[in-house]
């Protein structure tokens, strides 16, 4: 989901190189721990535990991959979701019947191969096997690019034609964007890119070169913006930065990220999660719906304790009949250990009260944040104690991107019929420095699956320009088109909508369990997210491990990011596991095992 444009020629994929998206703050190998585990589950608990009840708050992609790897060490999920379905900001929705009718991804849509964990589950459910390319601006997938930018005539190019080859200035600014602003010093991009590729995996390099950028005897580059990086660094003058930021090199604008660290585009741009995107035709969020209801066995995994058939929903739905709609409002330590968790349903508003020993938390922090001070002034002292001082300080200076999507359902793919006149299609995935900004063609006919439709995403925007969709104005979807059709002039774009069930809209920030996108971390902000990562170690050194655990993308460095929501899930397995008596499988070390040798440094 993340806002980030995908690069086009020096892709890890183009140069043959298989990239493993290691974060340099705690570059551990969660792909190889997962892939090692084989059937075997990842972690083990004390036989005196089996069974004993795990609350898991929020049922998106980090929600589910716990749950389910805690089912399989034979303890008991319990998953409350606050809406009524599985997936969090994975959130595929179907639009016409199958067949004709498509996915819409109002939520995360587009995958990198570097992402190993994540693809580890996509693998295991299924979803890998229906997958296609994402189909970036630039890239082939997209059949053409449009370039709507200051006024001028649109650009037209397609990334495979003699007639009409990408233009030379974008190629230009993506080699020196990988050259001359991250090539050399500081950021060493060649070496660091290196180390973290499969055959030549470095972590002593990776630590070395990255606490050098974090922390350089007391100077940091986390104090400084993306923006700021590139006005020192790649030499372009400010007619060049401001096409980079609308434009980028003709795969979409950088500048939503522009006031962000720099240090949160380098953990990207490092790992290949920018590049080599692919689109499940399933529907992103089948996969967490998977987990959810399949049994492990069917998976090809062996479970302990549970009866074969046993899955995650079976064992939430013993607990609690109905997990959905059941909204999270306060969660206080109890004396001598446990929580007491209180909740809503909010359908009807019946509140409940109930006991766990563990609580893994997957929502945004910031609505943990809220809790506090949703049950009077007492339940800020109840809640207090759940974090360190420090780490309730990271978590109200949190920031989160707003997003929005507008997507139309198309009776046909009519964008790759070609203008007889022109030889140019009839309409391309287009990039514009106006309202829609970007502007996504998907094609389902490749499909294995039931839905194998159209669609257009009209518009595609981040912060202030998702925010301009708001209000009281004429429908977006009205005002995408009409833009659009100035752009297209010869193209019926509403002519080819697809009737009653056509359009659908997600703005993040509108929701009421979200709050926003995701997370960004602005300069400065470093020291406030290795609290908030490091918090599944809370207890550990002292042989107490704490039985409340945060998890989710935005715990992870990697905020938007569908590999940071697994492999935070992942770090709180290891923390369960080690509460309940247990710890890792011998021969296959865990995060928590790997954190004195990987730690993230602390600022100095």
């Amino acid at each position: 989901m993340s806002s980030i444009p995908a690069r086009t020629l020096r892709t890890p994929r183009a140069r043959s190189t298989d990239v493993t998206a290691l974060i340099p703050d705690f570059p551990f190998e969660y792909g190889k721990f997962l892939d090692r585990s084989g059937r075997n589950a990842l972690c083990t608990v004390a036989n005196a535990h089996y069974g004993k009840q795990v609350l898991v708050v929020g049922a998106g992609v980090s929600g589910m991959v716990c749950a389910y790897e805690l089912m399989r060490m034979g303890l008991h999920p319990v998953v409350l979701e606050a809406s009524d379905r599985i997936g969090g900001r994975l959130y595929s929705k179907k639009l016409g019947n199958p067949g004709d009718g498509v996915i819409c991804e109002l939520g995360g849509m587009r995958f990198p191969v570097s992402a190993k964990a994540l693809f580890h589950y996509f693998e295991k459910v299924g979803v890998k096997a229906n997958m296609g390319d994402f189909p970036n601006p630039g890239t082939e997938a997209a059949i053409s690019t449009v370039v709507d930018y200051l006024g001028e005539p649109p650009l037209y190019y397609e990334a495979t034609g003699n007639d009409f080859p990408k233009p030379p200035e974008y190629a230009q600014i993506e080699e020196e964007f990988f050259t001359t602003f991250l090539g050399g010093e500081p950021f060493h991009f060649a070496e660091m890119e290196a180390a973290m590729t499969e055959g030549s995996i470095d972590l002593v390099k990776i630590k070395t070169l990255w606490n050098k950028i974090v922390d350089d005897n007391g100077a940091t580059w986390d104090d400084k913006s993306f923006l700021r990086a590139l006005q020192e660094l790649s030499g372009w003058d400010e007619a060049q930065i401001n096409l980079f930021g609308q434009i980028g090199f003709g795969t979409g604008g950088w500048n939503t990220d522009f006031p962000n660290s720099i240090l949160e585009l380098l953990r990207v741009i490092y790992g290949g999660l920018d590049a080599d995107h692919r689109l499940a035709y399933d529907g992103a969020s089948s996969m967490p719906e998977r987990l959810w209801s399949m049994p492990a066995s069917t998976l090809g995994d062996d479970v302990a304790h549970w009866p074969a058939g046993t899955s995650v929903e079976t064992l939430t739905r013993q607990a609690m009949p109905d997990p959905f709609c059941k909204e999270v409002r306060h969660i206080a330590p109890k004396p001598g250990g446990g929580f007491t968790v209180k909740f809503v349903d909010t359908r009807t508003q019946e509140a409940f009260s109930r006991e766990f020993d563990c609580v893994v938390y997957t929502p945004h922090v910031r609505v943990l944040d809220k809790l506090r001070y949703a049950d009077g002034a007492a339940s800020v002292e109840q809640m207090n104690p759940l974090l360190p001082e420090g780490t309730w300080e990271a978590v109200m200076n949190t920031h989160y991107m707003q997003s929005t999507k507008i997507f139309a359902s198309t009776t046909t793919p009519f964008w790759e019929e070609r203008d007889p006149v022109d030889g140019k299609r009839k309409m391309s995935v287009t990039l514009s420095d106006r309202l829609t900004r970007g502007t996504y063609l998907v094609d389902y006919g490749p499909s294995l699956g039931a839905y194998r439709g159209s669609g257009m995403f009209l518009s595609y925007t981040w912060n202030d320009d998702a925010l301009k969709f708001q209000g009281h104005l004429p429908a977006p979807e009205t005002l995408c088109t009409n833009l659009l059709e100035s752009i297209y002039p010869k193209a019926d774009i509403s002519g080819f909508y697809a009737g009653s069930d056509t359009f659908a809209k997600m703005s993040w920030e509108n929701e009421p369990h979200y709050l926003g996108a995701f997370k960004m971390n602005l300069p400065g902000q470093y020291e406030y997210q290795r609290r908030i990562f490091s918090q599944f170690m809370q207890g550990i050194e002292d042989n107490a491990p704490y039985g409340f655990i945060l998890a989710g993308d935005d715990v992870s460095w990697t905020g938007g990011w569908a590999e940071g929501a697994v492999t935070t899930a992942i770090n709180a397995v290891h923390k369960a596991a080690v509460l309940f008596g247990g710890g890792s499988q011998t021969g296959n070390p865990g995060p928590i095992d790997a954190w004195d040798t990987l730690k993230p440094i602390v600022r100095s």
